[in-house]
């Protein structure tokens, strides 16, 4: 058996890289697994690009945390040499009873200072004319958003990582208590360490099924599109949006990359599936619910369909993370439950995953990710 390491890693997508590049700077010893060879497209941390904005998080605790974000992706662009992300702003959009705008508060976000607008249909379809808002929509401006580059932003936290001994193409298939310490199973061989941390996505529940964890795999696909029509190049300066439709759900899009026009649903209601049974193939009947989207509400930026890819959100019931100790095993601690909205915060719960790890202060709040919400005799 290979001998005791401080810290083990099961999983190394986008959280378990980073809590791993953040216990190496602390100057920890690190032994990581991940059962693909990171980045891979078979869960959640693939697909290009992802938003990074602050007004869609207000009045919540998030925003100290999207702040620190943002920042810590700076500072990582800087010391990696990586373009990792660009400012091109976003659209908050949906109707007034809906649940983008439900109680106003991100109405409130738009405050002296902070750039973001208010801005009625007419104002979106003048300011952004690849796109035709229907009366009644409500839309926010941030232009202080950004899109991360999600694949360079990955390979520079793993790089930040080099010190660990990172295993890929070797799952973890249990763990237990050990001693002071915990023993891992893997396909290939045991490993120990003091700690283990937990981030394998989808596939957590397999590794604390004692828990029971509330997580739902959700199966969502993300498309790339030639762009095309005479908007095709103001299209690529942004802005990105998130558009609440009272009928269809909520659709995103992204300015084109080299890959393409992305575009895709946030959340589909029926859509939950099994991590081991995933339909990987796309539909052409679902590229053409899609096709239509952009039909009526932004005509004739859409071409030719170029990629299609399946990613899997892990869904928590409230839409809140899990970041917490295992309730019986202080030696382990979980982070499960990204909900499509994880990636964002990427160093951040790296730096937090970490803290409760070494026992170190939270650097951040954590209260809201607890278990015990999830537990009935939680007291």
């Amino acid at each position: 058996m290979p001998g005791v390491h401080d810290f083990a890693i099961a999983g190394l997508g986008a959280v378990g890289s980073a809590t791993a590049a953040e216990l190496v700077r602390r100057g920890h010893s690190v032994i990581g697994f991940d059962r693909y060879r990171p980045p891979h497209t078979m869960g959640s941390a693939h697909s290009d690009t992802r938003m990074i904005r602050e007004a869609w998080y207000h009045g919540s605790p998030y925003v100290p945390l999207v702040r620190d974000a943002h920042a810590r992706w700076r500072q990582l662009e800087r010391t990696s040499g990586r373009t990792l992300l660009r400012t091109t702003g976003a659209l908050m959009m949906g109707p007034e009873g809906g649940r983008v705008f439900a109680g106003g508060p991100l109405r409130e976000a738009i405050r002296p200072g902070t750039g973001d607008v208010a801005l009625a249909p007419a104002d979106v379809a003048e300011r952004f004319p690849w796109l035709r808002p229907e009366t009644g929509t409500v839309t926010i401006y941030e232009p202080g958003a950004a899109v991360l580059s999600l694949e360079a932003c990955l390979e520079a936290t793993l790089e930040t990582a080099a010190g660990a001994d990172l295993r890929f193409d070797e799952a973890v298939i249990e763990w237990s208590a050990a001693g002071s310490g915990v023993r891992i199973r893997t396909e290939r061989a045991e490993y120990r360490a003091r700690r283990l941390a937990i981030a394998a996505g989808a596939w957590t529940p397999q590794l604390v099924p004692e828990l029971g964890l509330p997580l739902e795999v959700e199966r969502t696909v993300q498309y790339w599109f030639e762009p095309a029509g005479l908007h095709a190049l103001a299209l690529a300066e942004g802005p990105a949006w998130v558009w609440e439709l009272e009928r269809e759900g909520t659709w995103y899009g992204f300015p084109p990359t080299a890959r393409g026009l992305k575009a895709g649903m946030h959340f589909q209601a029926g859509r939950g599936t099994d991590v081991e049974q995933v339909d990987r193939e796309v539909g052409a009947s679902e590229t053409e619910a899609l096709r239509r989207l952009f039909d009526r509400y932004a005509p004739a930026v859409a071409g030719a369909l170029a990629h299609a890819s399946v990613c899997l959100y892990t869904n928590t019931p409230d839409e809140d993370f899990i970041l917490d100790r295992h309730p019986d095993h202080r030696e382990a601690v979980i982070f499960a439950g990204g909900s499509g909205h994880a990636f964002k915060f990427l160093p951040v719960l790296g730096a937090m995953m970490a803290d409760l790890l070494t026992d170190e202060a939270p650097g951040q709040d954590v209260s809201l990710f607890s278990l015990d919400r999830f537990r009935a005799d939680a007291a």
